[in-house]
């Protein structure tokens, strides 16, 4: 399998936070895009921090897929109370970093790693170079989309 790195982007919000709500709208938020979401990691520290790895994978054709490897960072989690339709709630402040790091995978089902195939592989990467960067480009796209996603929902 080759990695071709696409690099991260991250945004954050500190404010009032319901952590559940943001979490399964960050989950739900990815698997509209077609990906497969794997929380690969749970780690809770003194108090209210805690930190949540996801590798989120769609596959686009035999030969290549999309991941982003997601971490969900949040620190500072307290009860507090605020005003919903003139009414004191429950509510929770705090602050939430998510951090998207995108990988494009090539043969990541390792079907060109031996025999013929393994010949024949750079001729099929150079005949592909173009939709390989198209793929590329459209991924960028689609991990821009996410990130105004999320970002729209602390708005």
């Amino acid at each position: 399998m080759e990695v071709i790195p696409l690099g991260t982007t991250a945004i954050q919000h500190q404010g009032l936070l319901d952590d559940q709500a943001f979490y399964n709208f960050l989950k739900e938020t990815l698997e509209s895009y077609g990906y497969a979401v794997t929380e690969t990691s749970y780690i809770q520290f003194a108090g209210a921090n805690y930190v949540i790895k996801w590798d989120a994978k769609k596959v686009i054709d035999d030969y290549m897929a999309y991941r982003i490897a997601i971490d969900l960072n949040y620190r500072g989690i307290t009860e507090t109370t605020a005003m919903k339709e003139g009414k004191p709630v429950k509510a929770k402040t705090g602050t939430v970093e998510v951090k998207l790091t995108g990988d494009i995978l090539l043969d990541y089902l390792n079907k060109w790693t031996t025999g013929v195939s393994k010949l024949i592989r750079p001729v099929y990467d150079k005949m592909n170079a173009e939709v390989t960067k198209q793929r590329k480009e459209a991924f960028e796209n689609e991990i821009q989309s996410i990130k105004s996603a999320l970002q729209g929902h602390f708005a």
